[in-house]
């Protein structure tokens, strides 16, 4: 049996660093993933493997990288989750989100299909351990809700129905032979009882999910479940909508499929995007994939975290600090690195803004990492953020000092990063506003000239050079 920690996979790093930008320390460290091992209900030991080693023809269909302790859900938001903030202003935070004798059914949009699934729960920011009685997976009968088609299968873990997750750690399943097709849903509903603490959540959703009294898990229908989450359009649903626990649901496919990582921020985790739509660019990106015989074998996932930074915590730990655990795929097939823009327009309250240099520094870690492991990763150039005339309503993304070194950035992946990476994708060109290129075209803008709408995230899948999606499939 391995050794369970007692604390989170992210806090081994900033024990020893503090908080803040830590960029020049950053290689010198490496973040700690979950370990392997979760206790059963009588005591004994639920087979819980990361993935890694044997992958067999596993891959991972959906992801959400977690972002820490919940804070607003029951507010109905959970964006500013886990914000590394002042101490004056945390004190003003409402307490954690908690589940008590209730079911959570949440629907996942898989990019995959195969012939089992696995579910991966999380407690990276629990408050303690969290014992899952119950936990049940089904595909979705109809284009909306969550009522499940057929019967809703138990997930086990190491045989058994109940697990107990200790406080820093995520758990694997075992196999659930549930077949299941590209870009179907999967309905996932697990039980939470009374006095678990906080939950561990990813702040965005885009989905609408469901809250039940007591033990419905093995409920066919949705009916005895009440919506959570307001799905009125692309701001109400980027703000209420959030995923509590899971952090990854594996299918297992066929000899040559591959997992393909796109790792960033709110504009990889579609904010402001249309809810219930599936309209994230990686979403886009898998409907591309999956309508291409020469590159169906690709599964691409979302590790995104809105609010997030490479250089330091922002909202969530930053990607220096989560890159290996996010990394941690069956079949890891390539990256896609789209982040930074947080770096150096950074959101109140979340750090201050690093150079040019610095975020350059981190990217090239980053590309060193990856290419340790044996496979490709592709950049992409940072988007508009706004200027004086026309600025972000958040943060300061639009000084002139800030457009100034993103404009510099951009300019080092189209050139220099084009050496230290395997390919550049110019997500930037192809959503500017061609006579003010600090601006986001507004065929493309969400309207905070910062991040796209649903037409400017289809735009930037489409933008992806099809020969880097062919050099992924190809291995």
């Amino acid at each position: 049996m391995s050794t369970t920690r007692t604390r989170p996979w992210w806090s081994a790093r900033r024990a020893r660093i503090g908080l803040g930008v830590a960029t020049a320390l950053a290689a010198s460290v490496v973040a700690f993933p979950p370990a392997a091992m979760a206790t059963g209900p009588a005591g004994g030991d639920a087979d819980t493997s990361a993935p890694g080693g044997d992958d067999g023809t596993w891959v991972t269909a959906w992801s959400a990288s977690p972002q820490g302790p919940s804070t607003l859900g029951q507010f109905g938001a959970e964006t500013l989750s886990g914000t590394n903030q002042l101490g004056a202003v945390q004190d003003l935070v409402p307490p954690p989100t908690t589940f008590s004798d209730e079911t959570i059914r949440q629907v996942m949009y898989l990019h995959h299909g195969g012939s089992a699934v696995r579910v991966q729960l999380a407690n990276d920011f629990g408050q303690g351990d969290t014992t899952f009685p119950s936990v049940t997976v089904g595909r979705r009968a109809g284009d909306s809700g969550a009522d499940v088609e057929g019967d809703a299968l138990p997930v086990t873990f190491g045989g058994q129905r109940s697990v107990t997750i200790p406080q820093g750690e995520r758990v694997l399943s075992d196999p659930v032979p549930l077949t299941t097709e590209a870009l179907d849903h999967l309905v996932v509903s697990m039980y939470v009882p009374a006095g678990q603490g906080a939950a561990t959540v990813h702040g965005n959703a885009m989905q609408t999910f469901f809250v039940a009294a007591g033990d419905r898990t093995d409920d066919v229908d949705d009916s005895g479940y009440a919506e959570r989450g307001i799905v009125l359009d692309r701001f109400t649903s980027t703000l209420t909508t959030a995923v509590y626990y899971a952090t990854g649901i594996q299918v297992e496919g066929d000899e040559g499929d591959r997992t393909i990582v796109a790792l960033g921020d709110s504009i990889t985790d579609g904010f402001l995007s249309d809810g219930n739509t599936d309209g994230r660019y990686p979403d886009v990106l898998a409907r591309r994939l999956h309508a291409d015989p020469d590159t169906a074998n690709l599964s691409v996932t979302s590790q995104a975290i809105s609010g997030g930074r490479v250089t330091g915590d922002g909202i969530g730990p930053s990607t220096l600090d989560r890159l290996d655990v996010d990394l941690d795929q069956p079949n890891l097939g390539g990256v896609i690195l789209l982040q930074g823009i947080n770096d150096i327009g950074t959101a109140i309250l979340q750090g201050p803004s690093v150079s040019a240099g610095e975020l350059i520094a981190a990217y090239r870690e980053i590309a060193d990492r990856v290419h340790a492991r044996g496979v490709p990763i592709y950049i992409g150039t940072l988007t508009p953020a706004g200027n004086l005339a026309r600025p972000a309503p958040y943060g300061v993304y639009s000084t002139p000092e800030n457009v100034a070194k993103r404009n510099q950035v951009t300019e080092w992946i189209r050139t220099e990063g084009a050496q230290v990476f395997d390919g550049v994708i110019d997500f930037d060109r192809v959503i500017r506003d061609p006579l003010i290129p600090d601006w986001i075209a507004l065929q493309y803008d969400a309207l905070d000239n910062l991040h796209p709408n649903q037409a400017g995230y289809r735009e930037m899948a489409d933008s992806i050079p099809q020969e880097y999606l062919d050099e992924m499939a190809a291995g």
